[in-house]
């Protein structure tokens, strides 16, 4: 019986090494796929971040124009107003104002273009109150109604303040440079 089972250890030591190979291979594949798995999540985790960082820097940039512009279409219209009412109105007068209602339609047509890209629900819904509230300043300056900017401030304060905390929720959450 010896001799027997001294015949069946290498054939079993055989087998069993092929499958301890086969179970080792297995796990490795497992260990490799998860890995890749890990880095494809953490590249696209990596590649929204930057999306939504260079949305949210530039969207700001952009309510911030279009600010500007509704307080320039806001001074050339009260400056063609009072020239109209002293009878001094000139061609440079009309000339500003168009400018300044061409470029404010240009900045909203831009923070409008953007609003999409906001990934954010929160900071998009403040943002977006904040381009409808600066969309109804504007026609109420061109109907020549007096206004305050009030409310308009307090919704785009409101939208900047969303803005940069997103922005500084997204580099907290990255690792530090050296």
């Amino acid at each position: 019986m010896d001799s027997g089972w001294m015949a069946v250890w290498p054939v079993a030591a055989f087998f069993l090494g092929g499958l301890a190979t086969q179970v080792t291979g297995w796990l490795n594949h497992r260990r490799q796929r998860a890995e890749r798995a890990a880095d494809e999540a953490s590249a696209l985790q990596g590649r929204r971040e930057e999306f939504e960082l260079s949305h949210l820097v530039e969207f700001n940039g952009l309510l911030r124009q279009n600010m500007t512009c509704l307080y320039e279409l806001s001074t050339a219209v009260e400056q063609y107003r009072r020239a109209e009412g002293r009878d001094d109105l000139t061609a440079e007068h009309g000339v500003a104002l168009r400018a300044a209602g061409d470029a404010l339609e240009a900045a909203e047509a831009s923070v409008n273009a953007q609003l999409g890209f906001i990934l954010d629900d929160a900071v998009r819904g403040l943002a977006q109150e904040a381009a409808a509230e600066m969309d109804s300043m504007s026609a109420h300056i061109l109907a020549g109604e007096n206004v305050t900017f009030g409310e308009v401030r307090a919704k785009t304060d409101a939208a900047y303040n969303a803005l940069s905390k997103r922005v500084r929720a997204l580099y907290a959450g990255r690792p530090v440079a050296a």
